[in-house]
């Protein structure tokens, strides 16, 4: 697999080698819908900002206090985010097993999901890799795009729509990602469990 590589840290690194990068800001998310917890719903996270001013953050901070209060789920399992079991915890061998079944059955999917779209004509998916989706290419049929147009609406969400009435299998459409222009392409999950991915 491929290493994970702090932003943060590799920004450090290149603040000391050279000071073309001492005034580069960088704000870092993480959320608790996703990653390891994959508590979809649960709505949690945070943001760390590197780089800028004490007035900056002041506004930041002034936006942040105007929306609504965090849920207390939200809370904790944030908390429990930043701050999994470590060794010598009670729960650190579960957190560890657990955590490991987790992202082998991610890895799992997500080659299965990319051999399996890859076999269907006219689709093309690149290897999942760090992230829950797959971002597979379409070719539509030129009096497919022609339709959508038509319909004033884009070809892939007309796809999409489509493939949602005749399967149930619901995507979104890669025009909501600012997608290469005469390109198409849908997004889809990873996490259906193993059974239902199969179908």
């Amino acid at each position: 697999g491929k290493a994970f590589h702090s932003f943060k840290k590799v920004l450090r690194e290149l603040q000391q080698e050279d000071s073309l990068y001492k005034d580069v800001q960088l704000i870092s998310f993480h959320s608790t819908s996703k990653g390891i917890l994959g508590e979809c719903g649960q709505r949690g996270g945070f943001m760390e900002y590197v780089g800028f001013s004490e007035a900056v953050l002041t506004e930041f901070t002034k936006m942040a206090a105007t929306s609504l209060s965090s849920n207390t789920l939200g809370q904790i399992f944030v908390g429990l985010m930043v701050k999994p079991p470590q060794p010598g915890d009670p729960s650190y061998e579960l957190y560890q097993k657990e955590t490991s079944t987790i992202f082998e059955a991610l890895k799992r999917r997500a080659l299965h999901l990319t051999e399996a779209l890859n076999k269907v004509p006219g689709i093309s998916c690149q290897a999942i890799e760090g992230a829950m989706y797959a971002f597979p290419s379409v070719q539509l049929p030129k009096k497919a795009i022609e339709e959508a147009e038509k319909e004033n609406t884009e070809p892939d969400e007309m796809w999409c729509l489509q493939l949602l009435e005749e399967t149930g299998i619901v995507t979104v459409p890669g025009s909501g990602f600012e997608q290469r222009e005469g390109t198409y392409h849908f997004r889809t999950t990873i996490l259906p469990p193993d059974e239902l991915l199969e179908e």
